[in-house]
């Protein structure tokens, strides 16, 4: 399909002539503005929301003050998860005395806080047990954890996103050298 020299004739003295450049360029940009600005405000939101998840493993496991902004529910949540980070890591310590024992604390303090954040633990939770779900595993074993979990604790929804939340943690709690 040939285009007749009339219509290059036309489009390239539209294409020299800076009015007409200038219109065209206004309509690209009305066009993609919109599309531009959707994208910096999904890119925003998700940082965001990144800020405020490090925000609560910060005031979680490291102690920090709690921020005067966060909600009565973060409050409750990051000051119960401390409560039992604290029980926990007594049973980590005990297990890791052990010299027999293989225990990676990080990775059960991870999958420990991302299957309780913000919900409730029974006051006779068997930490021991848990930890024993990690016993001799590994990051990459992280499956066959949660699968142990699930069978000893099956009030825990294991999911793949719960997977995806565990490894942040555990890359968190690494780079803190907790």
């Amino acid at each position: 399909m040939a285009v007749s020299p009339a219509i290059i004739k036309i489009l390239a003295t539209a294409a020299t002539d800076k009015r007409n450049r200038t219109i065209s360029a206004v309509i690209i940009v009305a066009i993609f503005i919109p599309t531009i600005l959707q994208i910096l405000m999904i890119g925003s939101i998700v940082s965001s929301m990144e800020t405020a998840n490090n925000n609560l493993l910060d005031c979680s496991f490291s102690g920090a003050k709690i921020p005067d902004n966060f909600t009565v529910e973060q409050r409750c949540a990051v000051e119960n998860m401390r409560d039992w980070l604290g029980e926990l890591d007594k049973n980590i310590d005990e297990k890791e005395k052990d010299e027999e024992c293989s225990l990676d604390g990080n990775l059960v303090r991870a999958a420990f806080y991302c299957l309780n954040f913000g919900g409730e633990l029974d006051e006779d939770f068997d930490y021991e047990t848990f930890c024993g779900c990690f016993e001799e595993l590994t990051v990459e074993q992280l499956e066959t954890a949660l699968q142990n979990v699930s069978e000893r604790f099956p009030q825990y929804e294991i999911t793949a996103y719960l997977s995806c939340g565990i490894a942040k943690v555990y890359e968190y709690l690494n780079e803190k050298g907790r």
